[in-house]
Parts: structure tokens; C-alpha cells; sequence
């Protein structure tokens, strides 16, 4: 990336403040398991030749199985890592398994990343903050399951001061250098002419709660917030209003 910068390309990356990822089980799959689609897969796992393959390349890559959590799909076993469910078993038996059984709908939380990497790239010039998240509503359908908390905790956890962000750089990452990158002219900046999309926020209660185990928890400090100058955080509570929108970039010239 970087040497694609120093050349004139237009390049950036985006960054969430935590040190675990989610993804399907099946991308720690080697790529010539995946090779030909999902509907191959079951049928090559089933293969014992197969599964030694994949065994030999997760001890290369040393896939760590206490860090791997099933976060969705196999109802049965969520919030549970791939060593726990591995008692008297083999885990890459176990993750197999999961992954022939449910294909790409068993979704894991990965652990593994580095601090000082994360700091190295929330930092960078490049570098814009972004949740990678859902939408998800913890009284409705998207209330099961246990998702990653970067949803619900991203923004509050870097402007609190996860990874050293001064505090209008962490702003300016989250909100008009983001709205820039993709084209959104009328948002980002609160001047005449922006929507209004605005928060207010107590900076001495600010804090993410949103953890792997309980990934549904509003943060601490967020007293109101406005979308489109239409009030829907008001007081730390939410009112009925929803006039959030799908957002279009500018047409290019």
C-alpha cells in the first residue's frame, strides 16, 4: 500500500480498534479447498486425504483455537472457542465439522492481531476509522448470536482514546476524512450547507461497553444525536424517530 502511495496511486485503509476480527470459519480454509464455490466444500471435507492437507496447513499457520469463538450460525455452540468444543477431540476435526455442516453461515471472532499494529495504522495518514459493522437491532431479528462488538463500540471506543488518537484527529477519521474518501459532499462537516448529522457527547462518561460476551451494549456518554437534524438519541434515549436514509455519493463529472 504504502509503495502504491509513494507512486501517485490513490490508495487508503480503513480500521476498527480492536484486536480481533470476524469472519466465516471457512476463510481459514487453504484456497484450494474453496476453489470452485461453497457447494464443492462439504464434499472435499469429507475426504480423510483432504482434511490431512488442511491439518498440516493450520499447524503452519498455527491457527490459535483458544482465540476462535463461534460468533453465529451453529445455534448450538455459540460463544464457545474452537478448543473448548475440542474436549476429547481434535479441533481441526471440530472446525471441519462446522464448517460442513453450515458452510460460510458459521461465523467466528479471531483473535491474534497487534497491538502496535493496530496503533501503526490508526495513525497513518491513510488511515480512516470505520466500524466494518451491522446494523443491528438487540430487541429484533438481529438480536441473536454473538456478533462482533465493533457494531455498537467503534467510534465511542477511538474517541475515548483507544489506540492514542488525539482527539480531532480521531474526529476528523471518523467523520469528514471518511465522507471525502467516498464522495459524500454534503456530509462530514458541521458548516452551512452539510446535513445535519450531529452527536453530542459527554467526553468524561465516554466509554464503549460493547464486549465479545454481552456485543450489544450502547455505549456510556452519548447524550444526544441528530440525523438529518431529526433528533433519535435524545438524553441517552432513543425516541421513535428513524429518518435515516440510504446515502448516495455525488455524481462524479
Amino acid at each position: 500500500m504504502l509503495d502504491g502511495a509513494d507512486i501517485g496511486t490513490d490508495i487508503g485503509v480503513d480500521i476498527y480498534p480492536y484486536l480481533a476480527g470476524n469472519a466465516p470459519l471457512s476463510q481459514l480454509l487453504p484456497e484450494w479447498v474453496t476453489d470452485g464455490g461453497p457447494s464443492v466444500i462439504p464434499d472435499r471435507l469429507a475426504d480423510p486425504v483432504v482434511r490431512q492437507r488442511i491439518a498440516a496447513a493450520w499447524v503452519d499457520n498455527a491457527v490459535p483455537w483458544t482465540e476462535i469463538t463461534v460468533a453465529g450460525g451453529a445455534t448450538d455452540v455459540l460463544g464457545r472457542t474452537i478448543a473448548e468444543l475440542a474436549t476429547g477431540r481434535d479441533a481441526v476435526d471440530v472446525a471441519l465439522d462446522l464448517i460442513a455442516a453450515h458452510g460460510n453461515a458459521v461465523i467466528m471472532t479471531a483473535g491474534g492481531r497487534s497491538p502496535d499494529d493496530l496503533r501503526t495504522v490508526l495513525h497513518h495518514d491513510s488511515s480512516v476509522v470505520a466500524s466494518d459493522g451491522l446494523a443491528l437491532d438487540p430487541d429484533g431479528p438481529t438480536g441473536q448470536g454473538f456478533p462482533h462488538p465493533r457494531s455498537f463500540g467503534t467510534f465511542p471506543r477511538v474517541l475515548a482514546g483507544t489506540g492514542g488518537l488525539p482527539l480531532a484527529t480521531a474526529v476528523h477519521k471518523a467523520t469528514s476524512t471518511p465522507a471525502r474518501r467516498v464522495g459524500l459532499t454534503d456530509r462530514g462537516e458541521v458548516r452551512r450547507g452539510q446535513m445535519a448529522d450531529l452527536v453530542v457527547l459527554d467526553m468524561e462518561r465516554l466509554a464503549d461497553r460493547a464486549t465479545f460476551l454481552h456485543p450489544r451494549l450502547f455505549p456510556a456518554g452519548v447524550e444526544h444525536v441528530l440525523v438529518a437534524g431529526t433528533m433519535v438519541v435524545e438524553n441517552g434515549s432513543h425516541p421513535a424517530s428513524r429518518p435515516g436514509d440510504v446515502v448516495r455519493r455525488a455524481p462524479t463529472k
